[in-house]
């Protein structure tokens, strides 16, 4: 059984008088990975504060086992003011360079010593030489091992003048530096290119510790974390394995929870009717049903006192046209910099949701731009349809006003809205969004990057679009809101395009892949399918590009053709076909049977009542269908000629 590197002991934090931690405890034990999610305002960030000590907690205790080496890694990391890329990197091995000054100071004090304490120093010396060994003598190797994993080209730069992706990388490479017993990172991908990200994914697969991973990039928990946390209403729950293993267990909880809720809920409605023909409280054992109808009443409200999920949806503007934006021989270049379109041809069509693929300072906003209207292109032309309406958010969020409040910037002093479904109050709209109506007069410079993130959002959707460009719209989202924006975008009628480092998001809501390739002309190509499939579609292009020439065989004087198969089955396959649609009858009628079971609120009442057994049957029967027609399909279509 490992041993726990950190852990958290019946813990408690209050702001006011809100518990955003209430009798938390949980531990995190060495070797494992665990990633921690939840809702923007659930504590996320306060129980990391809590675990790098920037805060206590009101009652409880944290934990974290004397002797292991423990990196932190927060969203925004901060650094010496003036202090170099090197000098960070630097700060990162303090330990590693005050064991060498302290093995110099060792050697120095050796043989002017007494005995005893002799004795003690070359002990202390053989500790220290054994870590050494271990981590290296020199630092410069570490150092440069450190720049050229992380792709630090300039380590004479100074920190801060760095963009956010590049102070990222610097933080991560400190850390990898410290080869950490146990590294905890809160949002460790913000900021980051997919490159980065990927060599991010690669190390924490490869790392030993002990890690717990707050991010709400889904496609790296599936790829890292082997626990799930979900941390909601100041508690903790945990799921065994990646996402996706969480959503399946969470599906199933919530679909438990709901059958014996609806039958709690007809129980009551059952109940308040006795109530309600005047039952008489008389009698000792009246008076105790009516104290069960109160029970079970405040029961179901707890179960069902849900927050309420607004759906987002965009409202679609009423261009009819197939082409909003054709972009023809496209060059763009800043003066003096290189080339960032070579020769481009794009054509945004009605339908379409484009993904921007390619790596920080490729000029991924620099084209929105351009297609835009915003920047002029050097050569080429960007024809634009004479009446569409675009909506657009740009990744420096600079469509908010900061001086004005949350209100106004999003309603400019108007009491009501028009959603496209009809109209409401601006600020009962903006509740929807997560803020509250006695917060909505603040000024927008005081919001949270996901605040102003869904304000933004909140604001894009009252303004019908035939065009949505949306520059990073996922950062700073928590995993709920990435969801119902998921959905949202799916929704929208009209065209998008879409630049985001969430990978996983990307795949969900894209149709087509803009991609960088990086040499040639030009530097941009389109692809049909999400960014997940253009290194497969990029390879499939290369191949059918490049010319064949096929040997002659000798006396050969033609090509041979085969002969085409005759349509139809072999005995064999008639016999499987007629196995396979049987298979398929008695499974329908098994699945049916199952269904029946799942329908009954009394099938959950307990532990061991029928609907348990049911639901798992009926999902491994459902898996044994969806194969079954596979192959009942490919008999069908071969037998037909098809």
């Amino acid at each position: 059984m490992p041993s726990i590197a950190l852990s958290l002991i019946n813990v408690t934090k209050r702001y006011g008088a809100t518990a955003i931690l209430d009798g938390l405890s949980f531990g995190l034990f060495q070797g494992e990975k665990v990633g921690l999610i939840g809702r923007n305002g659930a504590g996320k960030s306060t129980l990391f504060r809590l675990l790098t000590g920037d805060e206590i907690p009101d009652s409880g205790e944290v934990v974290i086992t004397q002797g292991l080496r423990i990196a932190r890694l927060s969203q925004e990391p901060h650094f010496t003011p003036g202090a170099s890329v090197r000098q960070a990197l630097e700060a990162a091995l303090a330990d590693h360079a005050a064991l060498l000054a302290r093995h110099q100071e060792i050697h120095d004090r050796l043989h002017g010593s007494n005995a005893e304490a002799e004795a003690r120093l070359f002990d202390e010396l053989q500790t220290i030489e054994h870590l050494l060994d271990h981590w290296g003598w020199d630092l410069s190797p570490r150092l440069k091992a450190a720049a050229t994993v992380w792709g630090l080209a300039d380590l004479d730069v100074e920190v801060e003048s760095l963009s956010g992706g590049w102070r990222k990388r610097v933080a991560l490479a400190q850390a990898w530096l410290k080869e950490p017993d146990v590294l905890v990172l809160d949002e460790p991908t913000n900021h980051l290119d997919p490159e980065q990200v990927e060599r991010l994914e690669a190390w924490l697969q490869g790392y030993e510790g002990a890690l717990l991973l707050i991010t709400h990039d889904r496609h790296l928990l599936d790829a890292v974390v082997t626990r799930m946390l979900e941390l909601e209403d100041g508690a903790l729950r945990s799921y065994e394995g990646g996402y996706s293993d969480y959503l399946l267990e969470k599906s199933d909880r919530e679909f438990r929870e709901a059958r014996l809720t609806e039958h709690m809920q007809n129980r009551l409605r059952r109940e308040m009717a006795w109530l309600r023909r005047g039952a008489k409280a008389r009698t000792r054992k009246s008076k105790l049903r009516i104290q069960e109808v109160l029970d079970l009443k405040g029961s179901v409200e707890d179960r069902t006192r849900l927050e309420v999920r607004q759906g987002l949806t965009f409202a679609k503007g009423g261009n009819r046209s197939d082409a909003l934006i054709r972009a023809e021989g496209l060059h763009f270049a800043y003066p003096g910099g290189a080339e960032l379109m070579g020769n481009l041809d794009l054509s945004l069509q009605r339908g379409m949701r484009i993904a921007l693929l390619g790596p920080n300072g490729c000029g991924k906003s620099t084209l929105l731009k351009v297609l835009l209207g915003e920047l002029e292109p050097t050569a080429g032309e960007v024809v634009r349809h004479p009446k569409f309406a675009v909506t657009a958010i740009s990744q420096g969020r600079g469509e908010l006003d900061g001086a004005r409040t949350i209100l106004d910037n999003l309603a400019d002093r108007a009491a009501i809205v028009d959603t496209g479904n009809g109209t409401v109050l601006a600020h009962v709209y903006l509740t929807r969004f997560g803020f509250p109506v006695d917060q909505q007069n603040r000024p927008a410079s005081t919001l949270s990057g996901g605040e102003r993130n869904r304000l933004l959002l909140a604001k894009a959707m009252l303004s019908p679009a035939d065009l949505l460009v949306l520059d990073e719209p996922t950062n700073d989202l928590d995993i709920p809101t990435l969801q119902n924006l998921e959905e949202a975008l799916i929704g929208f009628g009209g065209t998008l395009v879409l630049v985001s480092h969430d990978r996983f998001f990307l795949d969900q809501v894209a149709t087509h892949t803009l991609a960088w390739n990086g040499t040639g002309s030009p530097r941009w190509e389109l692809y049909e399918g999400p960014p997940s499939t253009v290194g497969s579609l990029r390879e499939a292009r290369a191949q059918t590009a490049q010319p064949t020439k096929a040997e002659p065989t000798k006396g050969a004087t033609r090509a041979e053709t085969p002969k085409p198969r005759k349509p139809g089955l072999s005995q064999k396959e008639q016999r499987r076909l007629a196995e396979v649609e049987q298979a398929l009858a008695d499974l329908h009628a098994r699945i049916a049977g199952q269904d029946a079971i799942l329908a009954d609120p009394a099938a959950f009442l307990r532990s061991d009542s029928p609907g348990h057994l049911a639901m798992r049957e009926r999902e491994a029967h459902q898996t044994e269908l969806d194969l079954l027609e596979l192959e009942w399909l490919e008999l069908e279509e071969k037998r037909t000629g098809d």
